[in-house]
């Protein structure tokens, strides 16, 4: 009897185990599949987007931001192949002095700033941690936690974790210096342009500044200097003179 009674006992965990194993495991999407559901949920918060921003157009300078984007992602295998078309807003309103980046991907980057960058590896940086945030999922996370937030303001659904910014200038400054870009140029582009990283009118501004600051300088020292890194290119400069025509 207690032999019978051992023998039950032993059999149960096993009968539970193989009732464990027999469980379906849903597959892991990779990060393209992912972008492609990502894409389908902010097609409507694109659609508002379209909606609500003035567009300048500059099909030369569009061109060129593209490009950029393009040499970003040729190095970031699980971006590559992405179109990445980018625009031009009007940001004389404070709620759109910032850049857009959705899933798909496209982006958006506001005309003040394109005026006022005098340095190629600061535009990269810009475009290199809005990848970043689209290949880390920020602004899917977000929708998926709340769809009714606006696209713009105190509750816009742009206002990203002070946590979520960290990884993306790490990740974004990794992007960047594959792509053969100085990655000083994220470190100085927080440094003079705080404004897309922070509230600059929000009490704790200053200090997380310097902390998105810190982390862009220890992600930087974990490279060797480039050889050739650039800085500005002859196609950046054509840019500037561009815009300044055209203004």
């Amino acid at each position: 009897m207690f032999s019978n009674r051992l023998a039950f006992l032993i059999l149960i965990p096993v009968l539970l185990l193989q009732s464990c194993s027999e469980i379906p495991v849903a597959p892991r999407i990779s990060i393209r599949e992912q972008l492609e559901v990502d894409t389908m949920k902010a097609s409507g918060l694109v659609s508002e987007f379209r909606k609500q921003a003035v567009f300048e157009s500059n099909p030369s300078v569009e061109k060129y931001l593209q490009s950029v984007a393009l040499q970003i992602i040729s190095a970031e295998e699980e971006l590559r192949g992405e179109k990445v078309p980018a625009k031009i807003h009007v940001d004389q309103k404070k709620d759109w002095k910032v850049t857009f980046a959705f899933p798909g991907v496209m982006i958006s980057v506001p005309r003040s700033f394109l005026g006022k960058v005098n340095f190629e590896n600061e535009l990269a940086a810009l475009i290199s941690y809005e990848l970043a945030l689209i290949r880390n999922r920020e602004l899917a996370r977000a929708l998926e936690k709340d769809s009714s937030r606006p696209l713009t303001g105190d509750r816009g659904v742009f206002r990203f974790s002070s946590e979520a910014i960290i990884t993306s200038i790490e990740s974004g400054t990794r992007m960047m210096y594959a792509a053969g870009y100085d990655p000083r140029g994220m470190v100085s582009l927080i440094d003079k342009h705080p404004g897309f990283f922070v509230d600059e009118s929000s009490p704790g501004a200053a200090k997380d500044k310097e902390r998105f600051v810190r982390q862009a300088q220890k992600t930087k020292n974990e490279f060797m200097p480039s050889l050739q890194p650039i800085v500005r290119s002859n196609d950046f400069l054509q840019m500037k003179k561009e815009l300044k025509g055209s203004s």
